[in-house]
């Protein structure tokens, strides 16, 4: 399996994603995806990364051409480098495996595919607190694919396709596959064409709690302002002991695996439950970011 990161100005929290595969998966094949970083720590370990791992600097002319930078047109490049027999495990930068895999792992995570073969997208984060009584609801376990399926939700997106997961790079190709430059479009297209998608029954990795961000590669005032009251900041997981995951393995499938019931880190003072971007929960600084957004486009016309 593939591990494929995707990085924006965000050195330290790239680094750490990469420590932690290089920690819970020994010896994996890593490529990583910058999107044009001018972040001088940033571009420093990126030189420092490439002496061990294969970095793509994104071309020019996907600058602000797609929502979160050139992220999906980065997962279309990385499609097509890995070979049609491997499975891709996309990530980015704000991500981190928070346990060793083993084979079991693997041989859960190929049965998932194996069980369907329409079957392409497999979640492999944690669940958020913040969603907590809604998976609840519509989140269901089955025993034949070894994995989770939200079912009986009116969700726009996150039932057929997500940016962070594990993917059949085969069957992607088989299909002749195209990343959309908008979320939606890519949980329409995964519907129409592929099975639901799966939500590892032991998940293997986590979006960071509270970190900064940035959108279309922009940092508008109401996200510096949002960030400012999250304390956002560098919040790294405590990697889970054999103990710990010998606990999360043999729990119950109707114990749904929430990140802040098993993962820990060391601070006290971010929100809980964790947010996962910092305008999360925040409906006056989502319009504050829009409009900020719409007049700098207007602008550059």
């Amino acid at each position: 399996m593939y591990f494929c990161i995707f990085s924006y100005n965000r050195g330290q929290f790239l680094q750490n994603c990469v420590r932690s595969i290089e920690q819970c998966s020994p010896g994996a094949d890593i490529l990583i995806f910058d999107d044009q970083s001018t972040d001088e720590e940033t571009v420093r370990i990126l030189d420092s990364l490439s002496s061990k791992y294969q970095v793509v600097i994104a071309d020019a002319s996907y600058t602000l051409a797609h929502k979160c930078g050139g992220l999906y047109a980065n997962m279309q490049h990385a499609l097509s480098l890995v070979p049609e027999s491997e499975l891709i495990c996309y990530l980015q930068d704000d991500t981190q495996v928070v346990r060793a895999l083993d084979d079991k792992d693997l041989e859960d995570i190929h049965h998932f595919f194996s069980a369907n073969d329409k079957a392409v997208f497999l979640q492999p984060a944690f669940l958020r607190g913040a969603d907590r009584a809604r998976n609840e609801r519509i989140t269901v376990y089955d025993e034949a694919h070894r994995a989770y399926f939200r079912e009986h939700s009116t969700q726009s997106v996150g039932l057929y396709f997500s940016a962070i997961s594990i993917a059949h790079v085969g069957r992607l190709k088989a299909y002749q596959w195209q990343f959309s430059t908008k979320e939606k479009e890519n949980e329409a297209n995964a519907r129409a064409q592929f099975a639901h998608m799966g939500f590892m029954k032991n998940p293997i990795l986590m979006w960071l709690p509270s970190v900064p961000a940035y959108r279309g590669k922009v940092k508008t005032l109401a996200l510096s302002l949002a960030e400012k009251y999250r304390n956002c900041g560098f919040y790294p997981f405590q990697t889970m002991s054999a103990e710990e995951i010998r606990r999360f393995r043999e729990r119950s499938p109707s114990v749904l695996p929430v990140a802040e019931d098993f993962l820990s880190v060391d601070a006290t003072d971010i929100t809980v439950p964790w947010i996962t971007h910092p305008l999360q929960g925040s409906s006056f600084l989502k319009m504050l970011n829009r409009i900020e957004l719409r007049a700098k486009k207007l602008a550059e016309k």
